[in-house]
């Protein structure tokens, strides 16, 4: 018996704003020009894969609902590409875009944060049902 509950709806949740994230814009300048974002060309491509990779695994591990031990991986593979995705974009703007990061922020750039956020809180509830199985087989 696996017990699946809001970790379920919380990995949703991270697919669905990361795959967001990847088409939206992601710096633009004081014009209101795109700098960076969406699916674009040449080194835009690199976020936009990273984001794309995090809205895929987050929806795959989903359905690993009956392998709580690999799910658990998982998760916290999906907070370090979001990490590495916003990591990436900070680098681009401030080398190859040579933009003030402050001032060229979206808010949609509070999207990943907000996907960590629920990759925590689903790694979270793997452990806790995890904790629940061990008890009940302790008990039997």
């Amino acid at each position: 018996m696996v017990i699946q509950r809001k970790q379920s709806l919380y990995l949703l949740i991270v697919a669905i704003l990361m795959g967001i994230f990847a088409f939206m814009p992601t710096l633009m300048d004081a014009n209101g020009k795109v700098i960076l974002g969406g699916f674009g060309q040449g080194i835009d491509l690199i976020p936009f894969m990273l984001n794309c990779l995090v809205s895929l695994l987050a929806f795959i591990t989903i359905f690993k609902f009956k392998n709580l031990k690999l799910q658990k991986p998982l998760t916290v593979v999906g907070v370090l590409l979001v990490v590495a995705s916003l990591a990436t974009i900070c680098l681009i703007a401030l080398f190859v875009k040579n933009c003030d990061i402050m001032d060229s922020i979206t808010y949609y750039n509070v999207l990943p944060v907000i996907a960590i956020i629920f990759l925590l809180l689903a790694h979270k509830g793997i452990s806790h049902d995890q904790k629940l199985l061990s008890g009940s087989s302790r008990i039997r």
